[in-house]
């Protein structure tokens, strides 16, 4: 196996596989994450024990993507998380306009709202949502782009 890593022709393939995979994340390298031989669904289900209530996406994504000093993985995370923040708080000011009353959001607003807030690969896959994905069907139903 050394000896055909070595040629030219492995070597340009790799390069050529190395420069997709840049392209396919928007050139800020590969999908880096924190979550370790657990899947996200474990993950977020730990988060629910520990927590006592329904925990949405956004909060496993931000878990699983952000290192013990705060720090994001990586720059793509971080313009994830900040469109998230800026999106959650649009959506707050919105209805503190519409009510007198403090607002409310559930799990499920939370998540359409990261839904919203991340970005797909090239086959339509939602960034950061790993194992999860089978249980964001009913928010995909048509409520992704509103």
């Amino acid at each position: 196996m050394v000896e055909y890593w070595e040629t030219e022709e492995a070597q340009q393939r790799s390069l050529t596989y190395s420069k997709a995979r840049m392209s396919d994340r928007g050139g800020l390298g590969p999908h880096v994450h924190l979550s370790g031989p657990k899947s996200y669904q474990q993950i977020h289900t730990e988060m629910e024990r520990k927590l006592g209530r329904p925990v949405s996406l956004g909060e496993v994504f931000i878990t699983t993507h952000t290192k013990p000093d705060s720090t994001y993985v990586d720059r793509k995370t971080e313009q994830i998380s900040l469109n998230y923040e800026k999106n959650l708080q649009q959506k707050l000011s919105d209805l503190r306009e519409h009510t007198s009353q403090p607002p409310e959001l559930t799990a499920d607003d939370y998540t359409s709202i990261f839904i919203q807030s991340t970005q797909k690969d090239s086959r339509g896959n939602l960034y950061g949502v790993g194992s999860l994905k089978h249980t964001l069907q009913p928010l995909l139903n048509g409520k992704e782009n509103q």
